[in-house]
């Protein structure tokens, strides 16, 4: 390859000047990793003085391999994000060269589209994020509010508070993050609906964690994607759909309980707990709890879809709430016993196992001595 680099630079032609952008690239990113830092610089450099000749193609695909690099070159990595945004994108979003003061510098320059992929950092100052926000970009403002990996100025969150009134999408989003003060929570109760305000109390009390919030924007990511066929009422189908989508039991029962779609769930307990589900019904409706925590359990349902599954069948049949909290406990108390009991097996049969004898000494052979 370096004859043909080295004619192509002779040649000299835009046309060739291109064909040496792509080989250049290739010949260092095809073996990254063991580039030195001089390598690098000196890379960076030639590419840097053919990069308008380029194609856009072989550009993106410099971008995609160079972004994740931490010793990338700072001009190129500068270069490549305000070129064209397939180029830019992959950069602005991962890129760990770039210091805060350049994310701040292209909150200045850049185009809105390539501001909507430098929202996404999980690295960005409240400085930065405060810029960002200061463009008044609706995309921009959505994505800042929707990543939890970073924290927004009491000044942005009050921001968006107020553009919530009129953004659904922004305002779904900003419920969900664990840093909102306690006065943003209480200028969003009004806006939004009574489980999210059940979540914005949680936070004003301090009773929910950033777990579950996680959770919380991981379930509501599912309904999206999943969409018509989270409704198919063939729950063998249904889950078999799940499971493409990598979703869990306890995911797939609280979106359906959250629909209401009781039946569906006692069906989806029972065909996952490999039991008759008109047998696995009549235990639910007929309060048959050690059959009904024994299949819970088999399906590795979590003691917190337990109780929501708890709570709703006591809103199905119309029976008292406490109901519930007493199943819900029973819960809890079997599979810490069922976890106890698999301990002391374990113990058990470690203790039970017989020494290993040990195998005799072989007497090393003699040689018989010769006639």
């Amino acid at each position: 390859m370096a004859s043909s680099i080295l004619k192509l630079a002779q040649i000299g032609t835009i046309e060739s000047r291109k064909h040496l952008f792509a080989q250049v690239s290739e010949l260092v990113v095809s073996d990254l990793e063991q580039r030195t830092e001089q390598e690098l610089s000196i890379f960076a450099e030639v590419i840097l003085k053919l990069y308008n000749t380029g194609s856009l193609t072989d550009r993106t695909d410099l971008a995609l391999r160079l972004a994740a690099l931490e010793n990338v070159p700072h001009d190129l990595a500068c270069r490549m994000a305000e070129d064209d945004i397939t180029v830019a994108m992959p950069l602005l979003a991962d890129c760990p060269v770039f210091t805060q003061e350049d994310l701040l510098d292209f909150t200045d320059r850049f185009s809105l589209t390539h501001l909507q992929a430098l929202a996404r950092r999980n690295d960005l100052s409240t400085e930065v994020s405060d810029a960002l926000a200061a463009r008044n970009d609706r995309t921009v403002n959505r994505l800042l509010a929707g990543n939890r990996g970073i924290r927004l100025s009491r000044e942005t969150m009050l921001l968006f508070v107020k553009l919530a009134e009129e953004d659904v999408v922004l305002r779904e989003d900003l419920a969900l993050r664990s840093d909102l003060s306690p006065t943003a929570c209480r200028a969003l109760l009004p806006l939004v609906n009574e489980e999210a305000r059940k979540r914005l109390h949680g936070i004003i009390e301090g009773s929910l964690t950033q777990e579950q919030l996680d959770q919380i924007a991981r379930l509501k990511a599912l309904r999206r994607d999943f969409g018509a066929a989270l409704a198919n009422p063939d729950i063998n189908s249904l889950w078999q759909d799940a499971e493409r989508a990598d979703m869990t039991v306890d995911e797939l029962m609280i979106l359906l309980l959250q629909d209401g779609r009781f039946d569906h769930a006692v069906e989806l307990l029972g065909v996952r707990g490999r039991t008759s589900p008109k047998a696995f019904k009549e235990a639910v409706f007929n309060g048959k709890l050690e059959l009904v925590m024994k299949i819970a359990a088999k399906t590795g349902l979590e003691t917190s879809t337990f109780a929501l599954f708890a709570r709703t069948r006591c809103g199905h049949l119309k029976l008292p709430a406490a109901q519930g909290s007493e199943w819900t406990q029973a819960y809890k108390r079997h599979l810490e016993s069922t976890a106890t009991i698999r301990q002391s097996r374990c113990g058990d049969f470690q203790a039970n196992r017989g020494a290993k004898k040990p195998k005799p000494l072989q007497q090393p052979s003699v040689p018989q001595p010769t006639e």
